[in-house]
């Protein structure tokens, strides 16, 4: 059966991260995905990896899309993507607020063309308010929403990033949901919309829980996660790193008597969360004596079956190989046309009907530009003149 987006053309003109994870949700589930890179491509295929001349970041993000070589800056550049923006469903862009109405690729100059037209924009600070043209990415963003804070300054330790670029990722699955929704009100009403998303939106979405201020009770500086720094935590054993959590009741009792501390479970200092987290010094310092005992794999099988919540830490090189993420379709193997057969993020969300399929690997910088060209009826001749003008590659 066909992919639940099979039929929509998506026109991505954002870069970096949060945009093109959002695209390539899209793709995943039959969207045709057209990247439109500057003549020396996303900035995000410089970034430095193991792979010689080549970036694991952008290669993991920009799975199953099509690349289109083209200079925005140059006037033909220009009605390229106007020309691809009034025959597409989706058009995603994270220029600074401000630079889209510049290249004349803004919401009321597209969707004049092409009132169907859903059309998404991504920044950093969002597009209005005294800091919408400030420049901002995902570590700029953790420090100024919050994150950094919450990871140690609030309980007295260092501020610390949070590696990974999660406020990106979670952005662009906040930009994808909006996509769907925006493209689920269309068919019902027949036009596209304009739609917004920001790191600064992701970053507060992810600490929805944290973000709560009882504004007639309470002054701003007493809004804090009380447990933000817990019994539930990594920690140390014979050989390797466990994470246990141990808040609820039935996880606390099925960590006192695996631990054999069952006298824990008698002790009223310890009979509810708040009591345990006003003596997790003491704690803490047990039950890592106790874990000393033996590796991290022995704990993990333990726990596991006292239906206590625990993992062995495990790298990103062994979850690349794991046996789990790969039988629930989380991770899968492409070939890959210089590389061979590469792992890569399979189908994150499965459904049932209208099932996705693991994404193509991604493109080399204008791989697709003369077809893509050739589909909003470009002449070749015409093609080369604005190849030898180097607007597009």
């Amino acid at each position: 059966m066909a992919a639940p987006l099979a039929g929509l053309r998506v026109v991505d003109c954002s870069a970096i991260i949060a945009g093109p994870v959002a695209t390539t949700f899209l793709a995943t589930y039959g969207a045709d995905v057209l990247k439109v890179e500057p003549l020396e491509g996303d900035a995000l295929r410089g970034y430095p990896s193991t792979l010689p001349g080549l970036s694991r970041y952008f290669l993991g993000i920009n799975r199953g899309k099509r690349s289109l070589a083209v200079d925005l800056k140059h006037p033909d550049g220009r009605a390229i993507a106007q020309r691809l923006a009034a025959r597409a469903d989706v058009f995603v862009e994270s220029f600074r607020p401000g630079v889209a109405a510049r290249l004349g690729l803004d919401a009321p100059r597209l969707r004049g063309d092409n009132p169907r037209l859903v059309y998404c924009s991504i920044s950093a600070f969002g597009q209005a308010g005294p800091l919408a043209e400030r420049p901002g990415l995902d570590p700029v963003i953790q420090c100024y929403g919050g994150l950094a804070w919450e990871q140690g300054a609030a309980t007295g330790a260092p501020p610390e990033l949070v590696r990974g670029s999660l406020v990106d990722y979670y952005t662009g699955s906040l930009a994808a949901a909006g996509i769907l929704l925006a493209l689920l009100a269309r068919e019902r009403t027949g036009t596209g919309q304009r739609l917004e998303t920001s790191l600064l939106d992701g970053v507060l979405a992810m600490q929805a829980g944290r973000a709560f201020w009882a504004q007639g009770r309470e002054p701003p500086e007493a809004v804090q996660d009380l447990l933000g720094d817990r019994v539930s935590r990594i920690y140390p054993t014979r050989d390797g790193h466990l994470y246990l959590y141990v808040e609820l009741p039935k996880f606390w009792a099925g960590l006192c008597r695996t631990l054999g501390c069952d006298g824990w479970l008698e002790d009223p200092r310890f009979r509810t969360m708040r009591g345990r987290h006003a003596h997790k010094a003491e704690l803490i310092a047990a039950i890592t004596a106790c874990l000393a005992e033996r590796t991290a794999a022995e704990w993990e099988a333990r726990f596991t079956a006292a239906g206590v919540p625990s993992t062995r830490l495990r790298s990103i090189p062994e979850l690349l190989q794991d046996a789990q993420a790969l039988a629930i379709g989380a991770l899968a193997t492409v070939p890959h046309d210089a590389l061979g057969p590469v792992r890569l993020l399979g189908v994150p969300v499965r459904l049932e009907a209208t099932p996705g399929v693991p994404a193509a690997a991604p493109p080399d910088v204008g791989e697709h530009t003369d077809a893509v060209l050739d589909e909003i009826g470009l002449e070749p001749g015409e093609v080369a003149r604005l190849r030898q003008a180097g607007v597009v590659r």
